[in-house]
């Protein structure tokens, strides 16, 4: 369902595993959409480049001038820029604690500079462990086993703490 209150939408990490598939979706539903990506895996939006509801900002969220100007006269961020898997944690440590959580601020700062109204991180089930249990759910004490899980985690709280600004 199109909300007219949120119809720009930057999505950090757009051109990612999630964010392949979101962003048509939400341009078939009448969004604007931006996206803003560092495109490693390619032009994954070749259908779609003469859309003219979509922008593509190829740039990186650790540049925080670049992800400040990119919310200009946007209504929600979407943020799934990530590195998303244990191994590569493992090959370059402080690759993924630079965009997972210290990037995290200038997204956030992006936000709150521009009076975003909404604001979607995306976390990780890995933030809940290794659990007993056969259904985990969001009230599942959270005991994160890797880096990548640990930081996710630490956005959350940090996202937890001040979400009311966007209520």
């Amino acid at each position: 369902m199109f909300d007219p209150e949120l119809k720009n939408v930057l999505i950090t990490g757009g051109a990612g595993y999630v964010g392949s598939a979101l962003v048509p979706s939400l341009l078939n539903k009448g969004y604007r959409v931006t996206v803003y990506d560092l495109y490693l895996y390619g032009d994954v939006f070749k259908d779609l480049k003469n859309h003219p509801n979509l922008i593509q900002i190829k740039a990186d969220i650790r540049n925080r001038q670049n992800m400040i100007k990119a919310g200009k006269n946007i209504d929600a961020i979407i943020h799934l820029a990530c590195i998303s898997n244990d191994p590569s944690y493992e090959l370059n440590p402080e690759l993924g604690k630079s965009i997972n959580y210290d990037a995290f601020f200038n997204v956030l700062e992006s936000a709150k500079v521009n009076n975003i109204k909404r604001f979607i991180y995306a976390s990780t089930s890995s933030v809940y462990g290794i659990k007993e249990e056969k259904n985990v759910t969001e009230d599942a004490t959270c005991k994160p086993l890797t880096d990548y899980s640990k930081f996710k985690f630490e956005c959350e709280k940090i996202w937890f703490d001040i979400c009311h600004v966007f209520r």
